[in-house]
This record gives C-alpha cells, structure tokens and sequence, in this order.
C-alpha cells in the first residue's frame, strides 16, 4: 500500500467502514492504512462472525468491503444478507480475480453491487474508490494495481 500525502493522514471522516477479509494480513493492512486517513474501520477475519455483528448494528456502517473468495460465507452470499438488512448500505467487492462490475451484474443480476476492486490494490485507488462512493457516485470500478 502506498502512504498518503501526511496533510490527509490526520482527517478525521464521518464513513465507517466494514471490512471482511479471511486473510488476516490483507485485512490488517487494509484497516490500518483506512485508519490512517481517518476512516473509522471495523473488520473480521470470518464472514459468519461479521455477518451477526452487521445483524446488531445494520445502521453502523456506511460502506462494507468484502472479499469475494471466504469459507462459510462467500462475498457474494455476504453482500446478499447485508444487502437485506440494510439496502442503503454502500458494497464493495474485493478480488484477485480478472472480473468486471458489468460482468458480475450480467451473471448474479440479485448481488447488487456499489464497487469492486482487484487486489492488490494500492491505498490511493482504494481511498479514490471510498471517496467515490462517499460522494455519491453510484457504482466504481478500480482495477489492480
């Protein structure tokens, strides 16, 4: 990930973020450079776990950024719940796959999804991604690195 000019680094913004990734590194990762340009970041290792504490707090968190490939639950399944529980929620699917936003609306028209991202994905792409939502454009796409 690459740093941010330091000026941003201490903003403090109103998005929280959820963040659900099995591989903890990647999610460590991605939870400490959020935080470092004033995200406030929640994240879990397991989907099943994430997808109850979603389930207590629906209105707690303006985006989720799942990844696609997860044991139990997979992001697409995740995205579906959380989607039910709080349909304004903004979505963001993470994926070392070669895949496409159209793509994916062509084959599971039923995942709606506000984003996708491939890893590895820079920090700057991923803030420009958050932003992007946050500012209300209605669906982005980023592509790796």
């Amino acid at each position: 990930m690459q740093s941010l000019n330091p000026a941003t680094s201490n903003q403090q913004r109103k998005t929280s973020v959820f963040l659900v990734d099995d591989d903890p590194d990647t999610l460590g990762m991605l939870k400490k450079s959020l935080d470092s340009v004033g995200y406030s970041t929640y994240g879990f290792v397991n989907p099943v776990a994430a997808l109850e504490h979603f389930k207590m707090n629906p209105r707690g968190y303006q985006i989720v950024v799942t990844d696609v490939r997860m044991p139990a639950l997979n992001g697409f399944q995740l995205s579906r719940e959380i989607r039910s529980i709080n349909p304004d929620v903004k979505i963001i699917l993470m994926t070392g796959f070669e895949v496409s936003l159209a793509e994916i609306k062509r084959v599971m028209p039923s995942v709606k999804i506000d984003g996708m991202i491939s890893k590895p994905v820079t920090l700057e792409k991923f803030r420009t991604m958050l932003e992007s939502l946050e500012n209300g454009y209605a669906q982005v796409m980023v592509d790796s690195a």
